[in-house]
């Protein structure tokens, strides 16, 4: 993450900000479910016909030279003992106050901060 907000590698950092960006300006644009389901029909549009070259390959008795995510799928996800009860109370407390600030938004509590 360092290397792309300290543009150490510009190509992957342009990348990273036309994506942020583009994704920004559709969200203003269109709801977050829309913007959401869309990307991952774009996801899913530049993956699909990879897969199926890989297995256009193999039936044609041609050996591919390795699985084009192959880096992603062999690569460990996972977090330590101590990280998983770290993000969890740290996501519980945001639950916790976003709950809170919601029941006194929605049960107006103060009707200017409700407004």
């Amino acid at each position: 993450v360092w290397e792309l907000l300290y543009w150490r590698a510009p190509g992957r950092s342009a990348l990273a900000l036309v994506g942020a960006l583009g994704t920004l300006g559709c969200l203003a644009r269109f709801s977050a479910v829309s913007v959401g389901a869309y990307g991952a029909l774009a996801v899913l549009g530049i993956t699909l016909p990879l897969r199926l070259h890989r297995a256009a390959l193999r039936a044609l008795r041609r050996h591919p030279p390795e699985h084009p995510c192959r880096a992603q799928l062999e690569g460990a996800v996972g977090l330590s003992p101590e990280e998983q009860q770290r993000w969890a109370r740290r996501l519980a407390r945001h639950l916790t106050a976003a709950t809170r600030t919601l029941a006194r938004l929605f049960f107006v509590h103060s009707l200017p901060e409700s407004l």
